[in-house]
């Protein structure tokens, strides 16, 4: 059994998808969302939040990382209402569009919250880029190692005992382990489930020309500079109900701009990234064996708000639109024969799929379900790709 026939997901998922009577782990895993009592959960929370904050002297309880992600603004609504003091952090990947950094900045300005903000070093950070793109057909990594462990390094700094993230995608996708395990974040989980089981080490010799220790924000503190007091991290989605579509189309209210994409009918996860629907989307093509759509289909069939026949549909037309990757290229510096040998050497399989001129707006798919269409807020296309903010000023 190679997908599972309820949700559509594939067995090769990154994260571990195990099949059992035509049905997938995911799929058996979510089906606690209507069997938990949410209101025992959240008090849950409470109690353990305040076991966790009670001797806190810092001026925050807990950091919160964050991009400007419609899910960034639904987790900072959930802490808020906790009573919590959050700290922002964020890491600058140089892939916002203009988008991006409008919903970076009205997250922080409409709750004006305090926030912190690591721009690495973009000589070593395009290198590392480089290498990840040579060696594990993956874009992405030095922007997922650095936001997975520089808000560690900033919560030890400066004794915030809390990290407080949203979903566990390891539960929400493949339902690798139960909601009431109150799975946590860790160096361990960080390497299994969000920078491929690789690190930094690996870019080296014959890859990137990057000196680690010039650069520990890649690494995750070492335990023994964790200090005695236990750093925690907690996934919001242990305690509430996860609906992320519904969640994030409640957003648009805070200020936050939903993205036209052409390869799904989703406008809220990851808008304002440059690369996630077109790059990033191949790579995870050529890796897993599925586009992005396939995630946001999964999820909606889980949620019965589409049907496995509507799901397969929206899965064949999404996966073959055809994106714009030049651009990302000419970004990263790379020549135009690099560019060539790139494509034809590794993205061979997908050539089809890209496209020789920058896409204009494309036909939006006429046959999405109601109860999926009512939740989609008006969106809009970004007027600048890789928007670099320095200084105040978007250039």
């Amino acid at each position: 059994m190679s997908s599972c026939k309820k949700c559509l997901y594939k067995k090769s998922h990154p994260l571990g998808l195990h099949i059992q009577s035509k049905i997938c782990s995911g799929c058996i895993t979510h089906l606690e969302k209507y069997q938990i009592n949410w209101a025992e959960r959240k008090q849950i929370l409470l109690d353990k939040v305040q076991s966790i904050t009670q001797k806190n002297k810092s001026a925050y309880d807990c950091v919160v990382p964050y991009c400007g992600d419609a899910e960034d603004y639904h987790v900072v609504k959930l802490i808020l209402d906790l009573g919590l003091r959050p700290l922002m952090v964020s890491v600058n990947d140089y892939f916002m569009n203009d988008i991006g950094w409008h919903n970076a900045h009205n997250l922080i300005t409409h709750f004006d919250l305090d926030s912190l903000v690591y721009n690495p070093e973009i000589h070593t950070y395009k290198e590392l880029v480089r290498t990840s793109l040579r060696k594990y057909n993956h874009p992405l990594w030095p922007s997922l190692a650095l936001k997975s462990s520089f808000p560690v390094h900033i919560a030890r700094q400066k004794n915030i005992p809390l990290i407080i993230y949203g979903q566990n995608q390891a539960i929400e996708q493949v339902g690798k382990f139960s909601h009431l395990d109150e799975v946590q974040a860790t160096a361990w989980s960080r390497i299994e489930h969000d920078i491929l089981g690789l690190e930094i080490d690996d870019f080296l010799g014959s890859g990137g020309h990057v000196d680690p220790k010039s650069h520990p924000y890649y690494h995750y503190p070492p335990l023994k500079k964790l200090g005695k007091s236990k750093l925690i991290g907690l996934y919001l989605s242990n305690y509430f109900l996860w609906d992320p579509l519904l969640q994030n189309s409640q957003t648009t209210k805070y200020g936050f701009v939903p993205q036209t994409q052409s390869a799904s009918f989703d406008p809220y996860e990851r808008a304002g990234n440059s690369i996630y629907y077109n790059l990033h989307d191949l790579s995870k093509l050529m890796r897993n064996g599925y586009r992005k759509i396939s995630d946001h289909v999964a999820r909606e069939i889980r949620h019965n708000r589409l049907t496995t026949k509507k799901g397969k549909e929206m899965v064949d037309y999404y996966s073959t639109r055809q994106v714009y990757i030049k651009d990302f290229f000419e970004w990263l510096d790379v020549s135009n024969s690099g560019y060539e040998w790139y494509l034809y050497n590794k993205l061979d399989n997908v050539k089809h799929l890209i496209s020789d001129t920058k896409l204009q707006r494309n036909s939006e798919y006429k046959k999405i379900p109601s109860d999926i269409k009512k939740l989609l807020m008006p969106s809009k296309l970004p007027s600048k790709d890789f928007s670099i903010f320095l200084k105040g000023i978007s250039l």
